[in-house]
């Protein structure tokens, strides 16, 4: 017998009671252990094996599947069952900017997949390192102006990438004013700007707050809407004569295509119990992640729009990767 994705998304609900019994969910992380992300999966992770929601109560898994700005990981959970039993987290990238900057991302996100929830947003931090000379916004436009300007990120189309080239737009620069030099991750681009390879990037608060505190790295501003407890000190980019100016990234908990709305519920219903759990608010604001929660259709808008900005400076930028 043949069974469509949408049927086998129906007798999912009469499966659920299987999930009570042991049966193993598995939420598929597309960063590596140790990331930010990977730890809000395992927070969402250890939530559903306590029960948080009753009818996801059950053994829940992290696997980890990294690489190609989490293409690897979407098209696994395109091709899983939609039974609420395999779930995606990745940035919101993943499905706003990769179908702009690659040739064949390897799934289709309105045919395979559909957004669940919004699991935590974050900013980055534009640091310069001192010997750079830089010491506000102003001193960066200039020193662009003058030459280009390297900066590091995490890789092309991540998220220090298109924060870097928004600064950029939004400073009326041409994009000649910045030459980007790509890294495998944000701990290879922190390494680089500390030693000087490069003089300024976009990258994770929570990686690049103890360098500020120990002077090997400057905090000139966050790229979000509000001031960051780990980096009390930087203002806004907005605050520095940018008005409106407003980059930030949501992790996005996503499901094969088909899931039936009871199932989803139940894990949008999920994430926002472990987003109010006080613990789990420390260890997020530990790795530079606020705790905005929203379902099903916050996640859709979030992707949209995400869609609209970042493919406009794919295309005025060429951004290409295959």
């Amino acid at each position: 017998m043949i069974i469509t994705r949408r049927a086998a998304g129906l007798m999912a609900l009469g499966a659920l009671p299987a999930l009570a019994q042991g049966e193993a969910m598995r939420i598929v992380a597309a960063f590596p252990p140790g990331a930010a992300l990977d730890g809000v999966a395992r927070l969402l992770a250890d939530g559903a094996s306590r029960g948080t929601v009753e009818r996801l109560r059950g053994t829940a898994v992290v696997d980890n599947r990294p690489g190609a700005n989490g293409n690897i990981a979407a098209a696994q959970v395109a091709r899983a069952p939609a039974d609420g039993r395999t779930l995606l987290l990745a940035i919101d990238t993943t499905f706003s900017l990769n179908p702009h900057l690659y040739a064949n991302p390897g799934f289709d996100f309105a045919r395979d997949l559909g957004p669940v929830a919004i699991a935590g947003t974050f900013p980055l931090a534009l640091l310069v390192n001192p010997a750079s000379g830089i010491t506000d916004l102003a001193g960066l436009a200039a020193a662009a102006r003058a030459r280009p300007l390297l900066y590091a990120s995490g890789g092309n189309g991540s998220p220090g990438h298109l924060a870097m080239e928004a600064l950029r737009a939004s400073l009326g620069l041409p994009p000649a004013a910045f030459e980007h030099v790509p890294f495998r991750g944000n701990a290879e681009a922190l390494t680089a700007l500390i030693a000087g390879q490069v003089g300024v990037g976009f990258l994770a608060v929570g990686g690049g707050a103890d360098f500020v505190r120990d002077g090997r790295l400057r905090g000139l501003a966050v790229s979000g809407t509000r001031r960051m407890a780990m980096l009390p000190e930087a203002p806004t980019v907005a605050e520095l004569g940018q008005p409106g100016f407003d980059v930030r990234f949501a992790f996005v908990l996503v499901a094969p295509r088909g899931l039936p709305a009871e199932v989803r519920r139940d894990w949008a219903g999920l994430v926002a119990a472990v987003m109010a759990q006080p613990a789990a608010r420390e260890r997020l604001e530990g790795w530079g992640v606020d705790p905005e929660a929203g379902g099903p259709a916050e996640a859709a808008a979030w992707i949209a729009a995400a869609g609209e900005r970042w493919g406009r400076i794919a295309r005025d930028t060429g951004m290409r990767v295959g």
